[in-house]
């Protein structure tokens, strides 16, 4: 009896949308789906496109039923727009076994955060915004299996509606029956079973809608027939669906709990401009009065990070950066970029993170992830196996979910070892790191091979080698346990504390004045009274240490937000992998039978330490910075950041520093630009901004490319500029031009972006041998004199084997030898061992050495 008033309610919704299809007319008078499915036919379509609008205003019902009873009303609606494509085009009609309505522009009130769906969404119809982190690969789903009986030959059909395969249990035919004793009566019919297209991803928060100090959480979504492969991983989408609940994997004693999905019905990429920001018409007239204020670049690049001391040059490039240059397709399809990369090498102590965390809160759309905790996979792209299924994933990485935006790392901390504090950022310059989950959440995770920590071994405390340092955001409560020894631990509330009573583990929170705690140093393990209990605001990184096998972690990628530190701890295999994500933008990866190319239109902001642990003037770029030349010649700008002791600096930033302190701020900051209005405005100047170059700043940059190669003629000088830096200097003025929203680069704006190029190229690319600008320094890793005195060394070891009749020389003898050239000897050991690293030579017998190109 239900089935039947089912179909009965079928029926009238299905003449309801027939009329709506047939009658609806927009506000110019033309009948639009009548339109819309006319175009069907003619593109080959099986899904019509309807606007919640436009039924809303046809009948309040009969959206308030779409709403609340989708899975019914949609039916209705398939087959109502069947009966009109009949009318339209009988032959069309009668090709397609099934169309579909796709319904679209939900109103504000049914559109739900991941965060706040509820069980009250259940089976109603809402539309959820977010990002695609990880897409399956199309699957065929059956949707009617056709059975034969082996006894009479009969075939019969069983829809397919739940999770396993559903079987006949008795033959119409002859009554033979399926039990578990004869699971063989009946065979599966493949060639006449009706299949359909399937695909699974996961849609994640975007992050400017994540709470402080929150995780993104996620919702998979299941799409079938056209709506397969309409989305990438990276892309931001709007999808419109049902809500359906499936059964997790059941545990004995464990109450029955359902996994929410989205069975989606229509799916709409957004935009993948930076205009994630919403911007309102008064906005719009702030930015442009703000736009054509005299000064409003140097006001732009005073609100840079204005608590921090100087940096002039460094603030610029990062305002250049934030606005890019506009990125261009040639007739013949390659595209060259408009983001700018910028790379920070300092000292400690110079304030790099705290420049990338304020790019962090102004940049419009953006992505974290940690230098040293990211492998490849992490940064571009990865082919990934879910553990329930066992199904391969396409999962983005951080330099895709940026895809339009900003991709940065950031620094470390302190952790406690056998010898006592030890900075964790020195760890992670030894060690391996690399992005993972833990219990579902993104962490940052670093290989320790040489450190020793407590660990617990049965009921015994013991020194154990080879840890796992873990960090990651935290804003939010922090408690501080002070204990009788006198010394004071403080731990996230849910952090897990050994109770010295049960020998159990329990929650920070959970303990009070009174409880005792276990402890202990190398050896026994002992027992500290809690005395008192604080609990205090903390926002920065925690961190937790674990020895390998203790937890399980499956190492997948993280999304967390825009700043690169540390760039050259990332391992030498992984930085092969962003070569292309920085200068093609895109990501290409072939894994697992998954071929494909993402986009990661992503500007890169990264800093790194000296590799000396200070920044020596005496050595170059290269030597100062373990990042090789691939990846160093990618970057538009270099900057480097040191801190050299200069007394009236040294005064101006102390009274800058304390006079902050003491809320007593310079007029400087007055002018400040408002952090809300600068995003706004970065956001609208990339989006609606296209700057052309004006015949003057063409010229401009002409002429300084050509003066500097013009000292580049003699046979003996180095290469001071490459077109590689002629195309920065292109996206540097574009850039400054933004700035002001001009849609003409000037010749002021070329001046600029001339003006930054030399401060790099006079600061990193100077060579203080020939005291002349080598952009090899950066490009090859060798300036030209350096390697005019590899050559010297090669040739010299070349001509003494020669006169030994091809045997091999003494070592030092020939180092002595070089010596006698004016070749110090530091450095020609340092050729012979390099030489030696890559093959070019041997050494037979000890102490003797011989070149494989003389033979």
């Amino acid at each position: 009896m239900p089935g039947s008033v089912e179909a009965v309610e079928v029926v009238n919704i299905s003449e309801k949308f027939i009329e709506f299809f047939r009658s609806f007319k927009d506000e110019n008078g033309e009948y639009k789906y009548r339109q819309r499915v006319a175009r069907m036919a003619l593109e080959g379509s099986v899904s019509l496109l309807v606007d919640f609008d436009d039924l809303l205003l046809f009948d309040a019902s009969l959206a308030e039923k779409i709403i609340e009873e989708p899975v019914i009303t949609l039916k209705a609606a398939s087959e109502a727009l069947k009966e009109v494509m009949k009318i339209e085009n009988t032959e069309y009609a009668s090709k397609v076994p099934e169309f579909f309505v796709r319904i679209r522009k939900l109103p504000e009130s049914l559109k739900v955060s991941i965060r706040r769906v509820r069980a009250i969404h259940l089976g109603k119809l809402i539309a959820i915004e977010g990002i695609v982190t990880k897409i399956s690969p199309v699957k065929q789903l059956l949707k009617e299996a056709i059975f034969r009986c082996k006894e009479c030959g009969e075939e019969v059909i069983i829809p397919q509606r739940g999770e396993g395969l559903e079987k006949p249990t008795i033959c119409p035919a002859c009554g033979n029956e399926s039990t578990k004793k004869k699971k063989s009566d009946f065979e599966l019919v493949l060639e006449k079973s009706k299949f359909i297209d399937w695909q699974k991803f996961v849609l994640q928060e975007r992050p400017e809608e994540l709470p402080s100090g929150q995780l993104p959480r996620s919702i998979e979504v299941v799409a079938t027939h056209d709506l397969v492969d309409v989305v990438r991983p990276g892309d931001r989408a709007v999808v419109t669906g049902v809500l359906a609940v499936a059964p997790e994997k059941a545990v004995k004693g464990q109450p029955p709990v359902f996994q929410v999905y989205l069975e989606a019905n229509n799916i709409e990429v957004t935009s993948k401009e930076l205009l994630d920001v919403e911007i309102t018409l008064e906005d719009e007239k702030r930015i442009l009065d703000f736009s054509r204020k005299s000064d409003v670049r140097e006001l732009i690049v005073n609100s840079i990070a204005p608590s921090i001391y100087g940096y002039k040059e460094v603030k610029k490039a990062i305002a250049l950066l934030l606005f890019g240059g506009v990125p261009k397709v040639h007739p013949d399809g390659v595209r060259v970029r408009g983001d700018i990369h910028v790379l920070l090498i300092g000292d400690p102590g110079t304030a790099k993170s705290q420049l990338l965390r304020y790019v962090a809160s102004v940049a419009p759309r953006g992505v974290y992830t940690s230098g040293k905790g990211s492998t490849a996979a992490g940064l571009t792209a990865a082919v990934v196996r879910e553990k329930s299924s066992g199904d391969f994933f396409l999962e983005a990485g951080a330099l895709v979910l940026a895809d339009g935006g900003i991709a940065c790392l950031h620094p470390a901390s302190l952790v406690s070892t056998r010898d006592g504090e030890v900075e964790i950022e020195r760890l992670f310059r030894r060690e391996t790191s690399f992005k993972a989950f833990s219990n579902g959440e993104p962490v940052e995770l670093s290989l320790l091979k040489e450190v020793e920590v407590i660990s617990l071994d049965g009921r015994a405390l013991r020194f154990a080698r080879a840890v796992i340092a873990r960090r990651k955001w935290w804003e939010g409560p922090i408690l501080e346990l002070h204990l009788e020894n006198g010394r004071s631990l403080m731990v996230t509330p849910d952090h897990l504390l050994l109770d010295a009573e049960g020998m159990k583990w329990v929650e920070a929170r959970a303990l009070s004045t009174g409880r005792t705690i276990a402890a202990g140093g190398g050896g026994e393990r002992t027992e500290l009274r809690v005395t008192s209990v604080r609990e205090e605001r903390y926002e920065g990184y925690v961190y937790d240490l674990y020895v390998p096998g203790v937890h399980n972690f499956v190492a997948e990628g993280a999304v967390v937000h825009n700043c690169i530190d540390e760039f050259d701890k990332m391992d030498p295999k992984d930085r092969v992998s962003i070569h292309e994500a920085m200068e093609q933008q895109t990501v290409s990866i072939a894994k697992a039978g998954i071929v494909a190319t993402l986009n990661a239109r992503a500007s890169v902001l990264a800093a790194a330490n000296p590799a000396f642990g200070r920044y020596l003037h005496n050595r170059p770029v290269t030597e100062n910075i373990d990042l090789p030349p691939t990846i160093l010649s990618r970057f538009d700008l270099i900057f480097v950041i040191t801190d050299v002791p200069n007394p009236e600096r040294d005064r101006a930033l102390a009274e800058y520093v304390v006079d902050f302190h003491r809320q007593r701020y310079p007029e400087s900051l007055d002018h400040v630009v408002p952090r809300e209005l600068l995003k706004k405005y970065i956001a609208y100047a990339r989006k609606y901004c296209r700057p052309k170059l004006s015949e003057e700043a063409r010229n401009k940059l002409v002429n300084f490319y050509v003066e500097m190669r013009s000292k580049s003629q003699g046979a003996d000088s180095p290469i001071a500029i490459t077109p590689r830096q002629l195309e920065a200097l292109i996206r540097l003025a574009e850039a400054h031009a933004r700035m002001a929203l001009s849609d003409i680069v000037t010749t002021g704006d070329a001046e600029a972006a001339i003006e930054l190029m030399m401060h790099f190229l006079k600061s990193v690319g100077y060579d203080i041998e020939t005291k002349s600008i080598d952009i090899d320094i950066v490009m090859t890793g060798q300036p030209k004199s350096q390697r005019d005195k590899v050559l010297m060394v090669i040739e010299l070891l070349k001509k003494m084997i020669e006169e030994s009749g091809g045997e091999a020389v003494k070592r030092e003898e020939f180092i002595a030898k070089a010596a006698e050239r004016g070749l110090e000897e530091s450095f020609v050991r340092k050729v012979l061992d390099r030489l030696y690293d890559s093959g070019e030579i041997i050494e037979p017998k000890p102490g003797y050495i011989l070149l494989l190109r003389t033979r």
